[in-house]
């Protein structure tokens, strides 16, 4: 992946309006995230984002195009992300390896979150992240929830 330096302010702040992670973001939430040399890259179709095992501590937002998340030595795609979905959350949460490969299905933009950028926003932005993390993984429990009860229905 390659780091972007020239999209520009306004249209980084035009793209996030449309991403549905930054809905509850005000505009100056949003320019604050931009003006804290945010980290945002771009990804080619069939790159990988993330890799299996590896070690680091951020996670990343989809702002454009769509990836899969896959195991590897398996062809089977275990879900498609698109703008507004983040991926990479459980190693950031717990500073383990990556548990799954992300590639990019055609070019993607990306803002990279880690505890760099998360350190240098006041508070009301910080915990908007963690707002939408949490939201993210308690829907994923439930989901799992109730996966879990419909097979023992069966």
């Amino acid at each position: 992946m390659k780091r972007i330096t020239t999209l520009g302010r306004g249209r980084i702040l035009l793209i996030l309006n449309k991403v549905p992670f930054f809905k509850a973001f005000t505009p100056f939430e949003k320019e604050k995230v931009v003006d804290t040399d945010a980290s945002f890259y771009v990804a080619q179709e069939n790159e990988y984002i993330i890799e299996q095992n590896t070690l680091d501590t951020s996670f990343f937002i989809l702002l454009s195009g769509t990836a899969r998340v896959v195991l590897d030595g398996k062809e089977d795609t275990l879900a498609t992300v698109g703008p507004g979905d983040f991926f990479g959350e459980i190693a950031f949460i717990q500073n383990t390896p990556r548990t799954s490969n992300v590639i990019a299905n055609e070019v993607c933009i990306l803002l990279k979150v880690d505890r760099r950028l998360l350190g240098a926003l006041n508070s009301d932005i910080r915990e908007k992240f963690k707002d939408q993390v949490i939201i993210k993984l308690a829907a994923m429990v439930a989901a799992r929830n109730e996966t879990s009860s419909k097979q023992s229905v069966s």
